[in-house]
């Protein structure tokens, strides 16, 4: 397995999924989206002397976060040797520990993906609200899109494993809507997917870039997905 890690400014926190993915074997590919921080440095340093292979994809300029994903995932992919790709952000608001959980889950129930599912009562008001109309717009779009019925619970969480062949022709989309079109087109390629309950800690050093426009935005290019693809 290989975690595909988006980053942006997190030279406090990286270091921390870099550690705990090492305790379970996990190798990384960090894509550093154009930080400001030592977020790279922290990066390089870590892989010096790391148990696993942890590799480093730096954008001079941020690309938002759909971009990073795909050039995480594209470079992983060319690698050829990983069966299951993870994604998980860098701000360590997702633990990698639950990552054996998800990856049980999808085994016992022969799944193609497990989509992580936060608990409410651990997410701020706000983001309850945006997730619950986000997913909803989902679950439409899905079943417009591939005629299947699927009901997201979470779809904006970003913490997933995912069977490595069924990436490889995936449209990632643009900015924030790169859960939505991984949901979108594994849906249509009938995939089977499952979700699992994941940890999530809202502190002080992660930064939610996610704004009621951003919202509008996903919703926005979900649809022009749907009905243009």
């Amino acid at each position: 397995m290989i975690a595909i890690i988006p980053a942006f400014n997190e030279e406090r926190n990286i270091l921390k999924v870099l550690r705990d993915l090492e305790k379970l074997g996990v190798d990384a590919v960090v894509v550093d989206d154009g930080s400001k921080d030592n977020t790279s440095k922290v990066v390089e340093e870590f892989a010096k002397n790391s148990k696993i292979n942890v590799y480093l994809i730096r954008n001079e300029r941020n690309q938002g976060k759909a971009k990073a994903i795909e050039k995480g995932t594209r470079f992983a992919l060319s690698l050829n040797k990983y069966k299951y790709i993870i994604y998980i952000d860098g701000d360590y608001q997702h633990k990698p520990i639950d990552i054996p959980k998800l990856l049980k889950k999808l085994k016992d129930t022969n799944a193609d993906a497990v989509f992580g599912v936060r608990k409410y009562r651990h997410i701020p008001l706000h983001r309850q609200v945006s997730n619950f109309f986000a997913s909803i717009l989902t679950s439409l779009a899905v079943f417009i899109y591939s005629k299947r019925f699927y009901f997201f619970r979470d779809v904006q969480c970003g913490f997933r494993i995912i069977k490595a062949e069924l990436l490889k022709d995936i449209n990632f989309g643009d900015g924030y809507a790169v859960e939505h079109f991984i949901a979108l087109q594994l849906a249509k390629k009938e995939a089977k997917i499952v979700e699992e309950y994941v940890s999530v800690e809202y502190h002080d050093e992660a930064v939610s870039y996610i704004t009621t426009r951003k919202i509008l935005e996903v919703a926005k290019q979900v649809i022009k997905f749907i009905f243009l693809e």
